[in-house]
């Protein structure tokens, strides 16, 4: 959708296709309006995600130990690779301030930024209205469920226009300086970074005098980061590389593209390449928007479609396409002004096909957040002090404050480099094991006991192959297992889950443990039970995760005498 405020035309007596435009424009600039106040108050009514609240964790040790690492006190380890991000966060927990707190903050502040650049990049005066406006055009982009709940996309995004808006400004000195502040922010920075300050040296003059510039201010700090962290952690590359990278059932389109990245970024691409045709027909002669478009859209999307996404919460990897679409409307504006309703119509129309559906089921994902069990259970267990062996690294180590090893290996070096064996539970005689089983089909794993079916141990890095080494090493001669329903009831009840059933978490007791009977009647109190009690029930095999979809029921019925059989392939293509 645009991001500005179209420019109506004035007549004596309004047509209804203005009135319409007027009332879409104050539609959304509402939207804004309301998705700023929802981010500002964001923690009253919600628990962060899992992966935002893991570098929560290495930002709080940094802050309290001065060290980057997992576990309070131990050895340096480089799971969080969003340096600048960590250290934002770290300054404000040394300063007393709550981290997700901070981050609702960072958010109004980036929304409204990211507006005034915008509204600057189009040549326009800064008022309130396309500030709202830009706010809203955002809120309805499935990457405000990922700024809800704890994730830097917001301010990420801030950073790549600002650099983008230096670029078309040709300042020498900012470009590179904004470029190592982004890649700093976020690794995957160089993916924008580097081919936008190629570009500069391709299209302005003053060549040398640039290089020597992106070579002061970028490649010289870029060089010795890099060497310091790889001195600093003792590894060429972070362990989230590590574990990613050590996956042999990644299967790829063309040898390239995973088709799971394909599938979650195929609706926001066909969003792109729809607005993009109509803003930049006839406009693409313009070095800029070629270079803009190269460097913001097209590379950035062939760069994520080939890499595994894990943990895309709200899609946001895929905040550069509404960025980037942004851009290029702004880039645009001034020859725009004439045909700004029927961008405004179209953008409508697009967002109703493509992201609308998308940002529904992201936006669904927020809820649980609401209802989180495990953060809970894990302030209570912060009245003690034990060691655990976790397959979520986020809110448990974070709000418990126990040691803990990630048996997944993305904050665990020894992990890293070996998936998690039975013989590792041992090694590390945690009082308390937890492990989320994948469901595999016709298999009911709930018991989250070991099948004599299994190939034990494991060796290829697998979530199924993680869960059962971690269940058979957990043997009952030393554990006690525990069955934990996933969320609250006020969940459960939402989605009509039985308590038991669809999602699950299995924990394991030590059963030597001076923390076994403590650690037992937390469990009790959070609706857990014993392995010899879940005996007593026989639910059926789990297949899949519950993932509801409030439109996909209306739309298969058939609408406008559509044959179900068509609707359901053309459903099946786009949102399946």
């Amino acid at each position: 959708m645009s991001t500005m405020t179209p420019t109506v035309p004035s007549t004596e007596t309004p047509t209804r296709w203005s009135v319409f435009d007027s009332l879409l424009v104050w539609v959304v600039s509402a939207v804004g309006a309301v998705a700023a106040l929802a981010l500002a108050f964001a923690p009253k009514f919600m628990f962060p995600a899992e992966d935002a609240v893991i570098l929560f964790q290495y930002s709080r040790n940094l802050a309290e130990t001065g060290a980057i690492t997992f576990i309070p006190g131990g050895v340096h380890a480089e799971g969080a690779t969003d340096f600048l991000w960590m250290a934002f966060l770290a300054l404000g927990m040394k300063l007393g301030i709550d981290a997700f707190w901070l981050i609702a903050l960072v958010n109004v502040v980036s929304i409204a930024l990211l507006g005034a650049l915008l509204v600057k990049i189009a040549g326009c005066k800064v008022t309130p209205l396309p500030l709202l406006f830009v706010a809203g055009t955002m809120a309805i982009m499935p990457q405000i469920a990922a700024a809800a709940l704890g994730f830097s996309v917001l301010p990420f995004a801030v950073l790549l226009v600002l650099m983008t808006w230096y670029f078309l400004q040709q300042n020498d000195v900012a470009v590179p300086i904004s470029a190592i502040i982004l890649c700093l922010f976020r690794p995957d920075g160089i993916v924008f970074a580097v081919p936008l300050m190629l570009a500069a040296l391709i299209l302005y003059p003053n060549r040398g005098r640039r290089f020597l510039l992106q070579t002061a201010f970028f490649i010289v700090p870029g060089t010795l980061y890099f060497l310091w962290r790889w001195h600093y952690f003792g590894q060429l590359l972070p362990l989230t590389f590590l574990v990613k990278a050590d996956n042999p059932r990644v299967a790829r389109a063309l040898g390239l593209f995973v088709y799971s990245s394909l599938h979650e970024g195929k609706l926001l691409s066909f969003f792109a390449i729809t607005i993009l045709w109509f803003v930049l027909r006839g406009r693409l002669r313009d070095k800029k928007n070629q270079a803009v478009l190269l460097c913001l859209v097209v590379l950035p999307n062939l760069f994520y479609m080939a890499m595994r996404l894990d943990q895309n919460v709200g899609h946001r990897f895929y905040i550069y396409l509404p960025v980037g679409i942004a851009v290029l409307i702004a880039m645009n504006w001034q020859s725009l002004r004439v045909e700004s309703a029927t961008l405004l119509r179209i953008g409508l129309l697009c967002w109703l096909v493509f992201p609308m559906v998308v940002w529904i089921d992201d936006t669904t994902q927020v809820w649980p957040h609401m209802f989180d069990n495990r953060t809970e259970l894990a302030k209570d267990l912060a009245q003690f002090k034990g060691t655990m062996i976790i397959s979520e690294a986020g809110v448990l180590p974070y709000y418990s404050r126990w040691t803990a090893y990630d048996a997944w290996g993305l904050n665990t070096d020894r992990f890293a480099h070996h998936l998690f064996q039975p013989s590792d539970v041992e090694s590390v005689h945690p009082d308390l094991l937890l492990v989320l089983p994948s469901p595999v089909k016709g298999e009911n794993n709930m018991a989250c006991t070991p099948r004599s079916d299994w190939q034990v141990p494991y060796q290829g890095r697998t979530w199924p192959a993680l869960t059962r080494n971690v269940i058979t090493g957990a043997s009952t001669d030393n554990y006690q297992s525990w069955i934990l329903p996933y969320g609250n009831s006020a969940y459960r009840a939402h989605y009509h889950l039985a308590t038991y059933l669809g999602r699950h978490e299995c924990w394991f007791v030590r059963k030597d443990s001076p923390l076994r009977n403590s650690i037992e009647q937390i469990l009790a109190r959070h609706e857990g039970v014993t392995r010899e009690q879940f005996r007593a029930t026989t639910p059926p095999p789990i297949t899949s995760w519950p993932a509801p979809t409030p439109l996909k029921p209306i739309l298969q019925r058939g609408p406008l005498g559509i044959p179900k059989a068509i609707v359901g392939r053309v459903w099946h293509f786009l949102y399946d």
